[in-house]
């Protein structure tokens, strides 16, 4: 009796396993902190609150994936594809993303801080309220983005393509702007690099 008693604590405790500590093999990657798995191909692949600290995914295919709420820290994603994928409130701090694609993402209050994005593709993505402060976005293309609210202080944007980008009550205090694309950049309660306010583009 004790052995099945034990048994039934045992698969009600698998039951309520939260997300975050599961763990999925998927397409033979075993998804969890410091996971190998460069080149993998995990597009349109449902990942909410996963664990990917720490880990290779460099060149690998994640394009529509659902990302939300992962915590994907100091991990490799250089050349990796991001394009419509879903990394909502996403952990990304500390990152490398040189190179990736992230075209149309949604990036929605994730925390970029201190990661590398170096000649990232960032078109048409969805960074309102992100977190990108210390990021070095060196030569990456931001055109179409909406970065209402986003947070960029002592963010490198040298010679990033800022055009058409929404800055609306984003932060830009310290941020490096030189040789930047500002082409219909919109600028409304903005705060720049020297602490001003930019009403330029403010609505009447």
């Amino acid at each position: 009796m004790r052995i099945i008693a034990s048994c039934s604590l045992f698969l009600i405790s698998l039951m309520f396993v939260s997300p975050s500590e599961a763990e999925q093999v998927v397409h033979g990657c075993l998804i969890k902190r410091r996971a190998n798995c460069p080149g993998i191909n995990l597009s349109n692949t449902n990942l909410t609150r996963s664990n990917l600290a720490n880990g290779n995914f460099e060149g690998a295919d994640l394009s529509g994936a659902n990302l939300s709420g992962d915590r994907i820290t100091e991990a490799n994603l250089i050349n990796a594809n991001l394009s419509h994928s879903n990394l909502s409130g996403t952990n990304l701090s500390e990152t490398h993303l040189n190179n990736a694609n992230l075209t149309h993402a949604n990036l929605a209050k994730a925390d970029l801080s201190q990661s590398t994005l170096l000649n990232v593709d960032l078109k048409d993505a969805n960074l309102a309220g992100a977190n990108l402060s210390l990021a070095n976005l060196m030569g990456a293309d931001l055109s179409g983005a909406n970065a209402k609210g986003a947070g960029l202080v002592m963010t490198s944007l040298v010679g990033a393509n800022l055009s058409r980008v929404d800055l609306t009550e984003a932060t830009l205090i310290g941020a490096d702007l030189h040789n930047a694309i500002l082409t219909d950049t919109k600028f409304c309660k903005t705060t720049m690099p020297d602490k001003s306010i930019n009403n330029n583009n403010c609505s009447k």
